[in-house]
C-alpha cells in the first residue's frame, strides 16, 4: 500500500553540467550583453507544476535540450509518487537583458519508456541522472518503495547515442552495494566518481552518508555487488534530518530541518576543501522561507555567466503542494 506524502523527497538529479543546450538568445543588430545572466528572481515552473506535490528534480548531463525528471503524485491524485518528465526553456536577450523561462510536460518515446520501466504501484522518489565517462553509458537512479514500505535505490542505463532503443533493452536493477533494511535514497556522486553519497535513516533520523567506489572500471558490477562500507559524511550531519545531497564541483547542497533555519526544511551548502567538507551554511532568505525547501540542484548553460538552482518548495505562492522553482545562482558568493 502506498504512503501519502512522508517527507521522502527527491530531486534527481543533476549533476550537472549541461554540456550543450538549445538555450536561445535574442539577437538584433545591437549586442549590449556578451553573456547571459540567470536572474536571482525565483520562477515557478508553472507549465510543469500541478496542484499536487512536484519535487526531486534532475537534469541530464548530455548535450541537447533541458528535460527535467522529477517525482510527482499527480497521477494518483496525491496518493503515490511516480517519475514524471518535463522540459524547461529559457532565453536571455543580448539587447535588453530580458529573461524568460517556460516549462512543459514531455510526451516522447524515450521518456514514456523510462516512466513505464520505473513507475510501479508504490512510491518512486529522488531521481538522479548522469553520464559515466568511464564506460560511455548514461545512468538513471531513483529510490523505489518495496513491499515492506522501505526505500531502496535502483538504476537503469542506456547509450546516449541511441537512448530509446538501448533503454528498451535495459531493466531496473537493485543497487545492492548501497541498499540496507533502512530507507536509502537520493544518490549522487562526486565530480571524480570516487565516492557515492546518499541519504539513509539507519541511525534513526536521515543522514547523508558516503562510500568509496572501488571498481569504477566495472561500475555495474560494483553497483550490484556486495554491500559497501558506508560512513557518515564528516561535518555535514546534525541530530536532525539531513537529506537530498547534490554535488557540483566542490559544492554540496542539501536540505535539513536542523534548528537555526528559517522554518521547516531549508537548503544548506558545504564546500569541499583540503580533503573534507566544511560546516554547512544556510542558503539564506533569498532562497529559504518559513516553509519547506527541498531537493536542490545546480546547473549551468553555455553562454551564461552564472549558474542556476532548481529546488522544490511548498511555499503558498505555488500551484499546490510542492512545486518546482528555478533561480539564478552566483557560485562565487558561496565560495567566499
Amino acid at each position: 500500500m502506498k504512503r501519502k506524502f512522508t517527507f521522502y523527497f527527491t530531486i534527481t538529479a543533476i549533476i550537472l553540467i549541461i554540456g550543450g543546450s538549445n538555450c536561445s538568445r535574442k539577437q538584433k543588430n545591437e549586442i549590449n550583453y556578451e553573456s547571459g545572466v540567470f536572474p536571482e528572481e525565483i520562477f515557478n515552473l508553472e507549465g510543469i507544476n500541478s496542484e499536487y506535490d512536484d519535487y526531486n528534480v534532475t537534469l541530464p548531463q548530455i548535450a541537447g535540450e533541458l528535460p527535467l525528471t522529477f517525482s510527482s503524485n499527480r497521477n494518483s491524485q496525491g496518493s503515490e509518487f511516480d517519475i514524471v518528465n518535463g522540459y524547461i526553456f529559457f532565453a536571455f536577450s543580448q539587447v535588453n537583458a530580458e529573461f524568460t523561462v517556460e516549462s512543459y510536460i514531455i510526451n516522447e518515446n524515450f521518456y514514456q519508456t523510462l516512466e513505464d520501466k520505473v513507475n510501479t504501484g508504490r512510491d518512486e522518489l529522488g531521481p538522479y541522472r548522469f553520464f559515466n565517462g568511464n564506460n560511455g553509458l548514461e545512468y538513471f537512479f531513483w529510490a523505489e518503495e518495496n513491499e515492506l514500505g522501505t526505500l531502496n535505490i535502483k538504476y537503469l542505463n542506456y547509450l546516449p547515442s541511441n537512448p530509446y532503443n538501448s533503454l528498451l533493452k535495459s531493466e531496473p536493477a537493485e543497487v545492492t552495494a548501497l541498499n540496507s533494511s533502512s530507507n536509502d535514497a537520493y544518490i549522487c556522486f562526486d565530480k571524480d566518481m570516487t565516492k557515492a553519497y546518499f541519504t539513509s535513516d539507519g541511525n534513526g533520523n536521515f543522514d547523508i552518508v558516503e562510500t568509496v567506489i572501488d571498481n569504477v572500471s566495472d561500475f555495474d558490477s560494483w553497483l550490484e555487488g556486495d554491500p559497501a562500507i558506508i560512513n557518515l559524511t564528516d561535518s555535514i550531519n546534525s541530530d536532525y534530518n539531513d537529506k537530498c545531497p547534490f554535488i557540483r564541483d566542490n559544492i554540496m547542497i542539501f536540505t535539513s530541518d536542523r534548528p537555526g533555519g528559517l522554518g521547516g526544511f531549508d537548503l544548506y551548502y558545504s564546500i569541499f576543501s583540503n580533503g573534507k567538507w566544511s560546516s554547512p551554511n544556510n542558503m539564506g532568505p533569498d532562497i529559504n522561507t518559513e516553509h519547506n525547501e527541498y531537493r536542490p540542484l545546480i546547473g549551468s548553460c553555455p553562454g551564461y555567466s552564472n549558474k542556476f538552482l532548481l529546488f522544490s518548495s511548498d511555499r503558498p505562492s505555488g500551484l499546490g503542494g510542492y512545486d518546482l522553482y528555478f533561480t539564478g545562482l552566483d557560485i562565487t558568493k558561496l565560495l567566499n
